[in-house]
């Protein structure tokens, strides 16, 4: 298997000890300083993406990351670059994410999960403070090391005052069920949209499962732009009614009606947590544990295996990237990942070698003709063969609707859904 960095390889003053896994932007590993001994995940934007929007977003999250100093937030050590490929080297947080808690474990004490918002939103509070929007906080990107520290991790489509080329008004990237209402309909991210996704990570962890949740992309988007979602104490009895307040304050349709700073969202954050007791320290698996599933996740971090990032554009097309239900993207805590997951070749964002697949180009309601070159290839949901990396540029047709172009970079998403406009 071809992989862009070889064990033992020097990496400026880092030596590669580890391959920790792969997502769709590249490949991460576990390195170590040759000189003073620190541990480091050094993540390496891979050949495929390059050509793409990849590369200024990777180029972004290292510029965002390094203006970035807190407890709560993994460190950006240095950036690099070897053999053309950007290279990000960062701190190594071992542990789980709160992703891998939920799935193993279920929903978490009011303790745990008092003590692990309140430092979430102490971070998001700075990175507010610094002019810096997230846009993507999910329960896959905060892990909670051996020790307890709880750490914020990937800012691969934060927005800071910088960000060039990323700040259009009228787009807007994240994970499909995190995103807020306003986004989903095209609005500008700002930090209400932040307050948004820590009330469905509120909710995820005291339930053990997201509030919004269905079998079709379209019901989905329905649910999170009517801000509907089952009371967590229904799910979960044991949720107290001040956690619940704070998820539905967090969780109203309207933006103005939320926290108006992440700052406000925080005393309620600390109050909530100076009632708990404190967290028991995560559990230590022993081999071939296996841990008992909880009645109370049937849809635990994605539901129906509809993770979704989407990217919504006012002016264009509304495209989704659909990903497989283990959650994998850009950031999806590979980082700093625990313990490699099995790769296979399809995995392997941007190798030359890659094996063709087959995606899906679907639309929302109704279907449409898909045109390449001016030439006719099918009607949606049409299957096309690909290779990741690959470039595709395709036409969207639909009576009584105007053409909508399509141009985008193949990832490790399966499918990829778009919305026609009169």
């Amino acid at each position: 298997m071809s992989r862009a960095f070889l064990l033992n390889q020097t990496i400026g003053e880092y030596r590669i000890e580890s391959f920790l896994g792969a997502g769709g932007m590249g490949e991460v590993y576990r390195a170590v300083h040759q000189k003073i001994g620190r541990v480091a995940a050094v993540k390496v934007l891979t050949q495929a993406t390059q050509s793409s929007g990849f590369r200024e977003r990777f180029f972004n999250e290292a510029r965002i990351q390094a203006s970035l100093q807190h407890p709560n937030i993994a460190t950006l050590y240095d950036f690099c670059e070897v053999g053309g490929q950007p290279c990000i080297i960062m701190e190594y947080v071992d542990g789980e994410t709160v992703a891998d808690r939920l799935a193993a474990h279920g929903p978490r004490s009011l303790s745990e999960t008092a003590y692990v918002f309140e430092k979430v939103v102490e971070a998001i509070e700075h990175i507010h403070r610094h002019g810096i929007i997230h846009r993507d906080i999910k329960s896959n990107n905060i892990k909670i090391s051996s020790t307890g520290q709880v750490k914020l991790l990937d800012f691969g489509i934060a927005k800071g005052q910088t960000s060039p080329g990323l700040t259009e008004v009228g787009s807007v990237v994240g994970t499909l069920h995190y995103l807020a209402p306003e986004l989903i309909r095209g609005g500008v991210a700002d930090a209400r949209g932040d307050v948004w996704a820590l009330g469905v990570l509120l909710y995820e962890m005291a339930t053990g499962r997201v509030p919004f949740h269905a079998d079709t992309i379209g019901d989905l988007c329905d649910q999170i732009k009517r801000a509907r979602y089952t009371p967590p104490a229904h799910l979960n009895p044991a949720v107290r009614p001040e956690v619940t307040k704070v998820i539905a304050r967090c969780l109203r349709e309207n933006p103005s009606e939320r926290y108006a700073s992440a700052g406000e969202l925080l005393r309620d954050a600390r109050r909530m947590a100076a009632a708990a007791e404190p967290p028991t320290p995560a559990p230590r698996e022993t081999p071939g544990h296996q841990p008992k599933p909880s009645a109370a996740r049937p849809f635990a971090l994605v539901a129906g295996g509809l993770a979704a990032v989407v990217v919504l554009a006012v002016t264009g097309v509304v495209l989704l990237y659909v990903l497989a239900s283990s959650g994998d993207g850009p950031g999806a805590g590979a980082a700093n990942a625990a313990a490699p997951a099995p790769v296979n070749a399809s995995r392997l964002a941007g190798r030359a070698d890659a094996a063709e697949r087959t995606i899906e180009i679907q639309v929302f309601d109704g279907r449409a003709e898909v045109f390449r070159d001016g030439q006719r290839l099918g009607t949606t949901p049409y299957p096309l063969k690909a290779r990741v990396g690959e470039h595709v540029r395709l036409t969207l047709r639909r009576d009584g609707y105007r053409d909508e172009p399509v141009d985008f970079t193949v990832t490790e998403k399966k499918s990829y859904i778009f919305t026609m406009r009169k």
